[in-house]
């Protein structure tokens, strides 16, 4: 986590996400009140099994909670990012990963027919790199759901992919 405080993480797992995070959600509010951090969103898999917890500990330290869920969509297998505007967001978000849940068997997926309906109050964030000309087509159709609540999400790990 940066010091910097200008800087707020917008696409972060705590333990909720099992393999991919492992900060606690009150490890997590500790050291960004520690270090300044003024606000943070939580987005694990598939879920939002920490956001309460989170909230919770979050506003209780003074720091801005962001709900959000990193969601797997039919689109060539990528997950994007949904971060809560508001409460009408916080009950579509819910909705999508209840549906996300009931659609498969084996992992949790929606569609990009689900999100029909099902995106006001929320923000929707790209995920990783883009995949090709076919990917560039769905993530238009994204732009399309979200309008200006849709952002391509720039990440630097060092892969070649990235650039």
């Amino acid at each position: 986590m940066a010091a910097d405080s200008q800087f707020i993480h917008l696409h972060l797992h705590s333990a909720y996400s099992l393999a991919e995070g492992a900060i606690r959600t009150k490890e997590l509010v500790k050291a960004c009140q520690k270090q300044g951090v003024p606000a943070v969103a939580i987005t694990d898999s598939n879920n939002l099994f920490g956001a309460l917890e989170f909230a919770m500990a979050a506003v209780d330290a003074g720091v801005q909670p962001i709900l959000g869920c990193q969601l797997q969509v039919d689109i060539d297998g990528r997950q994007v990012v949904m971060l809560v505007q508001n409460e009408k967001g916080y009950k579509n978000l819910s909705k999508l990963v209840s549906d996300a849940y009931m659609q498969k068997e084996t992992s949790p997926q929606s569609s990009i027919v689900a999100l029909e309906g099902h995106t006001e109050g929320l923000i929707c964030l790209s995920g990783g790199p883009m995949r090709g000309v076919v990917e560039e087509a769905d993530l238009l159709q994204l732009k399309e759901l979200f309008g200006d609540r849709f952002y391509i999400e720039l990440q630097r790990h060092g892969l070649p992919q990235e650039d």
